[in-house]
């Protein structure tokens, strides 16, 4: 309707101007040689605009002829890119659905058609490794980083390839470089990080940590428990070249970031016992106790006055089970310390609780002691050390990403390699599934099907099972 009203406007526009050149009177006479020519003046203005539109059209025709090679060619040049960019959709397509016959064939297309074009290394990329072909896939790889759009994509590419071949050396320096290409991009960052803690190079990984922490790609609590275990780790090999006081900084370091780092506070407390610093060994210890009570450190306690009185000793002890006093650690540090001064009344009360809801193997082992040592009852303590067989293990080092379980703790998981994956944890089965819901608990998600035990540490939860038998002679322990 716009164009029809367009088109009468204009219709209307040029018959005005056409009676107006026919309504001009005048005549116009130009003599040529010998000739005189007279014309009117609307014939003379109607030539004039004839002419003016013979000179359009003849540039018109001067220019297309001049610039027509080039045109052609650039028709044809588009016509050839829709066609490779047909086919690199095409073959991105066929490598999302997993088709490599028809990936390769759209590949191969493409390279011939765009030749070597960042897009066609990326599909030669993709179907090599769909297909299998490692030797292509380093070619495609290589390749991009001649283009600046994709050297950080063949850079990644490369060091997945080295990784999965094991082939860390190279696996570091691709990731080196990505990083230094690009800082910001998550995955190279994070790449130099488990790569250096794998190797065991904690100094290098805490730079790539630092780098990490300005580029906020973690966040700042992750950062803070990272801190202090590299700086544990650090410490340790410190401590084994016989650097003490180097250890000691580095583990003081690692607890005023994580007070509650078992490991730190281990070392810290035995590098101040042994430089004659009691009361601040001491406090070490309290502190940690207070937030995560573990074996290793009430063996540090005791050793930190060897010379002390039984009596001074378990005084002592039970200060600090008190710390935590709900704690599965300490209950069971209070009745070690009650049988082993014969108190077993007293042992039997406090371990009581744990040998009717939770009997691990410890703790049956502890009740077997005292069976044997109150009632000299042989057969009782037998059944408690038969039932320990098959009771629960106790708390470990354990990894919360694959359930390897280590007699010490490091900073990396020996069967994974993990970082900081190792969490002092029991187990109540040996199926996946109960590995993966003690892991979640760890995390503060606690499982639907499991139940938290009073007094039963963080991280060690009973999955729903039948209640375990309380033992021999029925409660004949509750006495």
């Amino acid at each position: 309707m716009i164009r029809f009203l367009g088109i009468l406007v204009g219709a209307g526009v040029a018959a005005v101007i056409t009676a107006w050149i026919a309504d001009r009177q005048g005549e116009l006479v130009f003599t040529l040689d010998a000739y005189e020519v007279h014309m009117s003046a609307p014939v003379a203005i109607g030539l004039l605009v004839l002419f003016a539109i013979a000179m359009i059209v003849l540039v018109r025709l001067i220019t297309a002829l001049i610039s027509g090679p080039g045109a052609i060619g650039a028709w044809f040049n588009a016509r050839r890119i829709r066609s490779g960019n047909d086919s690199l959709s095409r073959g991105l397509i066929a490598v999302a659905a997993g088709d490599v016959l028809e990936a390769r064939r759209h590949a191969d297309r493409a390279r011939g058609i765009l030749g070597p074009h960042p897009l066609s290394l990326l599909l030669q990329a993709q179907t090599a490794s769909l297909d299998g072909n490692v030797t292509a896939q380093h070619h495609a790889y290589r390749k991009m980083l001649t283009y600046q759009d994709t050297e950080l994509l063949g850079l990644r590419g490369l060091f997945m390839l080295a990784a999965r071949e094991n082939r860390h050396d190279e696996a570091l320096a691709f990731a080196a470089r990505a990083h230094a290409l690009k800082p910001r991009a998550p995955w190279a960052v994070n790449a130099l990080f488990d790569l250096h803690t794998a190797r065991g190079e904690w100094a290098e990984a805490r730079n790539v940590l630092e780098a990490l922490a300005a580029a906020r790609l973690l966040d700042a609590n992750v950062v803070h428990r990272r801190r202090a275990v590299l700086l544990t780790a650090e410490a340790i090999d410190a401590d084994r070249r016989g650097e003490s006081e180097k250890a000691l900084g580095l583990a003081s370091d690692a607890l005023a970031l994580a007070p509650g780092l078992v490991p730190a506070a281990v070392l810290a407390a035995r590098r101040l016992a042994a430089a004659g610093k009691i009361w601040r060994a001491q406090g070490v210890v309290e502190a940690c106790w207070a937030e995560a009570p573990h074996p290793d450190l009430a063996e540090v306690y005791v050793a930190i006055k060897p010379d002390e009185a039984d009596g001074q000793r378990a005084q002592r002890l039970a200060g600090l089970a008190h710390l935590n006093r709900d704690h599965f650690e300490s209950r069971v540090l209070e009745a070690e310390e009650a049988a082993r001064l014969k108190n077993w009344p007293e042992a039997r009360r406090l371990l009581a609780p744990l040998a009717d809801e939770f009997a691990t193997a410890r703790v049956c082992a502890l009740m077997a002691e005292i069976e044997d040592g109150e009632n000299s009852d042989s057969s009782a303590a037998h059944g408690w050390l038969s039932r320990a067989v098959r009771a629960a293990r106790d708390a470990e080092w354990r990894c919360s990403h694959c359930g390897a379980t280590q007699a010490d703790w490091s900073p990396v998981c020996h069967g994974c390699g993990r970082f900081d994956t190792l969490n002092w944890m029991g187990q109540t089965a040996s199926t996946r599934a109960d590995i993966d819901a003690v892991a979640a608990s760890v995390q503060g998600i606690v499982p639907p099907n499991a139940t938290k035990i009073p007094g039963i540490p963080a991280g060690l939860v009973a999955l729903s099972r039948p209640r375990d038998n309380p033992g021999p002679g029925g409660t004949d322990f509750q006495k």
